[in-house]
């Protein structure tokens, strides 16, 4: 597998580009999680348990 990674001839740019794309997403992703507010996930976390929380999606 790395004899064909050696022989790309060209090929850098795309490993480089597809790397630098998945580091961004996961870089994105995780300041993401960590400026969500405590609050939001307290309440995403208890969604499932709690039947009787009115939304407002649920007024029409």
């Amino acid at each position: 597998m790395f004899k064909q990674i050696n022989n790309l001839a060209g090929g850098e740019f795309y490993l480089i580009t597809s790397l630098l794309i998945f580091l961004v997403f996961f870089i994105v992703v995780t300041i993401f999680i960590i400026k969500l507010s405590k609050n939001h996930i307290s309440v995403m976390s208890n969604l499932p348990i709690e039947d009787q929380q009115t939304t407002n999606y649920e007024e029409d």
